[in-house]
């Protein structure tokens, strides 16, 4: 019996890693290390449903159902009023592995998916940024190329990877497409544990760690993050804030290119009114215009493509890409989870402050559901919460019942 227990436990754990590193944004099918991201999913979604079914255990709540439910039905829709397109079938699946995998946190121990996530990206970003330091310090070099996804050079420095590498300037980027990659995923992983596991340990490394992906995204979803969950805590908010400047200006001080990458990505640009590192404005007002054609149900994800390359111009990450692709409608279809852990505000003012800093990722990174870690993380936060919600409206009934008894 203990063995059998054990077994579970181990292909439960390895499921829940696999799922991790299975394609995007993981880079280890891109260096040969696994097949093809294709091949992984078909394999992912198969182990799960066996693990489920085997299970027999079917027990999510009403309320997160209904939300997969909607985008289910919602990118049927959409493939077949986009002409058969296939990137929402794709989109199903990813829904599909997403469900079983939330079946699975369901069937034991609810926080082990969680905090497998954290560590992997903790260790990915202790690693990385042990890595960053020796090759600043000119001791660490790459130990062979790959290409990326849109086929720029990927270096593997054993430690970590990274798309930026040259002349003194480095960027860690873990095991992900780009540094950030790994500072949006390692948000993920600070606001899962600051609502679910509180763990002081894995905060600091991952703030401490995630700077050297040097992401503007990252310093600005930091500070939104430092001012919701520390504005009462002052004296560790202002020691927490000035550490974390000391390291930037540690770090820009190695060489002229680092500083150009902190600082001087911050500066007022006044012949364009935007910010030096801001890279996303040309995509956004591109993408506006393609939206205003179609401003309900959008181009469709394959139609966007075909119209990018007839302009020669690319739309992806940016705020408006959504909007594009799918219109007023499919924004609202793909944030509905991010609403309902708004709605839940009402019972503890994290789950808020947590819509927030993620909406102001998507503004850099936008969502989508063709990847998997996307539904697959984002409804993990909503079933959580929804779970620690409940858990602490029954102990609070509970208590009251005690009370009338006593």
């Amino acid at each position: 019996m203990l063995e059998r227990v054990k077994s579970n436990l181990n292909f439960r754990y390895f499921l829940y890693f696999f799922s991790f590193i299975a394609g995007w944004p993981c880079v280890f099918y891109l260096m040969g290390w696994l097949p093809h991201y294709t091949v992984n999913y078909l394999l992912l979604f198969a182990l799960a449903a066996f693990f489920v079914v085997t299970k027999n255990e079917y027990r999510l709540p009403r309320p997160v159902a209904m939300l997969l439910v909607l985008q289910i039905v919602t990118w049927s829709i959409y493939a077949v009023i986009h002409g058969i397109d296939t990137s929402y079938f794709t989109r199903i699946l990813m829904l599909c592995i997403t469900y079983m995998f939330l079946e699975m946190q369901l069937s034991g121990d609810r926080l082990s998916f969680i905090k497998t996530y954290n560590w992997w990206l903790v260790f990915q970003v202790v690693a990385g940024t042990l890595g960053f330091l020796l090759v600043v310090a000119g001791i660490l070099q790459p130990l062979f190329e790959f290409r990326e996804m849109d086929m720029r050079p990927g270096y593997f420095f054993g430690l970590f990877t990274t798309n930026t590498y040259l002349d003194g300037l480095v960027r860690n980027a873990g095991f992900y497409d780009e540094p950030g990659a790994l500072a949006f995923w390692g948000m993920y992983a600070l606001i899962i544990n600051k609502l679910f596991v509180d763990n002081k340990k894995v905060e600091i490394l991952l703030i401490a760690g995630l700077i050297s992906t040097l992401s503007l995204a990252y310093f600005i979803q930091i500070a939104m993050y430092a001012f919701f969950f520390y504005k009462e805590q002052r004296r560790k908010l202002f020691s927490y804030v000035a550490a974390f400047i000391l390291a930037l200006v540690l770090i820009s001080s190695f060489n002229k290119r680092m500083n150009r990458a902190i600082f001087g990505r911050m500066e007022y640009n006044e012949e364009t009114g935007t910010i030096a590192g801001d890279n996303r404005s040309k995509m956004t007002k591109v993408c506006w215009d393609i939206f205003l054609d179609s401003p309900f149900i959008g181009q469709g994800a394959r139609h966007l493509i075909e119209i990018s390359a007839e302009r020669r111009v690319f739309v992806g990450a940016n705020p408006n890409l959504s909007l594009a692709c799918d219109g007023v409608v499919g924004q609202l279809v793909y944030w509905s989870p991010f609403f309902f852990l708004f709605s839940l505000r009402r019972y503890d003012k994290k789950y808020g402050w947590a819509f927030w800093i993620l909406i102001a990722g998507f503004l850099q990174r936008p969502y989508d559901g063709t990847q998997l870690l996307y539904p697959l993380m984002s409804f993990t936060i909503v079933l959580q919460a929804y779970l620690q919600v409940n858990f602490v409206a029954r102990n609070e009934e509970y208590g009251t019942e005690q009370k009338a008894l006593a």
